[in-house]
């Protein structure tokens, strides 16, 4: 088994067209704390992802902007899949949905790829605001083709949220 994803190069590309990046947010052992906005900054942004390891979204600051500026704005509200058939066993390793975002025709939305050892999975963690998640598992071979189709940046105004939004928000949520 490889110990990077192949094609990461083009998946940091489509991602990074959006005006979003991944951060490696993988716990380090013996962390009894979540990596910090400073100390991703400082990392900066995954250039290959690693199997095994999990990638946090963040929009790609502006000039002048703190990268903990910059996911404020956003609150990691944005990277989403609009999916059409979820029933295409070739794509899908596996779908969990748990909100009715895909039933009333909108996109999935996540703020974490995870790279398993057979698939890309596609999620949000839990937090107080939104203890379940939708979850998908994207086979390999497929990860690029979804991206390309179906990867996209949803406004909070396709939810009915206005910005900026309110909710409380910790980076542990995230």
């Amino acid at each position: 088994m490889e110990r990077f994803y192949p094609e990461s190069s083009k998946l940091k590309e489509i991602i990074d067209s959006q005006g979003w990046t991944l951060f490696d947010a993988t716990p380090k052992r013996k962390r009894n704390r979540p990596i910090s906005w400073d100390e991703f900054e400082k990392n900066g942004p995954a250039t290959k992802f690693e199997i095994g390891h999990n990638y946090i979204f963040a929009r790609i600051p502006i000039k002048g902007q703190t990268l903990r500026q910059a996911y404020s704005v956003t609150k990691g509200l944005g990277p989403s899949l609009f999916i059409e058939d979820g029933t295409d066993a070739d794509r899908w390793a596996g779908i969990e949905l748990v909100t009715d975002f895909y039933f009333r025709g909108k996109p999935i939305l996540f703020s974490r790829l995870g790279f398993t050892p057979e698939f890309l999975a596609v999620f949000s963690p839990k937090t107080r605001e939104m203890p379940d998640s939708d979850i998908l598992g994207i086979w390999y071979p497929k990860v690029i083709d979804t991206f390309e189709k179906y990867f996209r940046i949803a406004t909070p105004k396709e939810y009915g949220i206005h910005s900026p939004i309110r909710m409380v928000h910790r980076l542990e949520d995230n």
